[in-house]
């Protein structure tokens, strides 16, 4: 059996129980162990670190020197390096909204128009949504997970939740609080999208380079956000060729960057005039959305066989090339 190591803060993806029976079935081993307990961890006999399963990163501060400490152990192994799901330069700039967004869209790919709020930046949110010409923003951390401090911010209302403000003049409930977490968090200002209450979300599921699955997720009734916690629901779909060339295109910029990846997750929302623009991408500790893409068989085979392709090469490359065989080229029966 080989052996993979999932590390986590102690609330793992609910998908790490099926994650961990098909690895099993296809010849890995995987075992749950937390951060803290990583420092005094044999690694001799470890075949991968994965850092998938570390959700509300967010909540520690010193979670990138930790993962560098990870990636540091890992590159100190007797018999060899181990490999960490995804490389070090990845993950630490998919920690931060404000690193990869920024240089995926210096690479060409379009993202939802975005004003970039450096921390310690005092800023009137209507002011500049009044510059911009938005009048329906969303405002978020660049480093954040599971919407911590996301807000909607509209110059109408009526408000649909309690994350979601009107503008009464030139301020609203929470002003004084966002400009505090402005002092001490860089921030993102974009335009809420209508296409989304109208159809929601698409996640893009890649494997091995490869897309695996798509999953559409929508909003619940009387909400905003394309979240089965609040009401919406998540199912696979097949993209349109355009939609799916968009996403080929976002997970090829990923890979000229970083090289090739073990899993990664395209999120984007349609425009008014049927475009894709990228909302985020899930690199580092994503929620692959398994069990929607009835995946989780695909994704044991692409770990067991990149495993068995890095040990093949003695350790010597961080991640590997997946062939086209461990992931199927159909991602699923269209939903209407």
């Amino acid at each position: 059996m080989h052996k993979a190591i999932y590390l986590s803060l102690g609330a793992p993806h609910l998908e790490y129980p099926g994650v961990e029976a098909a690895l099993r079935a296809e010849g890995v081993e995987a075992r749950m162990v937390h951060i803290d307990a990583f420092e005094a961890l044999d690694l001799e006999d470890v075949d991968l670190v994965n850092l998938r399963m570390c959700r509300w990163y967010h909540k520690d501060p010193a979670f990138r020197q930790r993962v560098e400490n990870v990636h540091r152990r890992l590159q100190q192994v007797r018999r060899g390096p181990v490999p960490m799901a995804n490389p070090l330069p990845l993950v630490i700039d998919a920690l931060d909204k404000g690193r990869y967004l920024r240089k995926l869209g210096q690479d060409g790919i379009e993202l939802i128009p975005t004003r970039w709020i450096d921390k310690g930046t005092a800023f009137n949110l209507s002011h500049l949504m009044e510059e911009q010409g938005w009048t329906d923003v969303v405002v978020k951390p660049t480093i954040s997970s599971g919407s911590w401090n996301t807000i909607r911010v509209s110059r109408r209302g009526p408000s649909l939740d309690e994350h979601h403000f009107v503008l009464e003049g030139d301020a609203f409930a929470r002003e004084g609080d966002l400009a505090a977490l402005a002092q001490t968090h860089d921030l993102i200002v974009q335009p809420f999208l209508p296409s989304v209450l109208e159809f929601g979300e698409l996640s893009f599921v890649f494997l091995g380079g490869r897309l695996s699955h798509t999953v559409r997720k929508t909003v619940g009734a009387g909400g905003w956000w394309a979240h089965e916690r609040l009401g919406g629901c998540n199912f696979r779909w097949t993209p349109s060729p355009r939609d799916e060339a968009w996403a080929v295109r976002v997970n090829d910029a990923l890979e000229r960057r970083y090289g090739p990846l073990w899993f990664a997750r395209v999120d984007g929302i349609h425009t008014g005039d049927g475009r894709i623009q990228l909302l985020e991408c899930e690199l580092a500790i994503p929620r692959l959305l398994l069990q929607e893409g009835q995946a989780f068989g695909t994704y044991a085979r692409v770990i067991a066989e990149g495993i068995r392709r890095v040990k093949a090469a003695g350790g010597t490359r961080a991640v590997p090339e997946t062939p086209a065989a461990a992931v199927p080229a159909v991602a699923g029966a269209a939903v209407a």
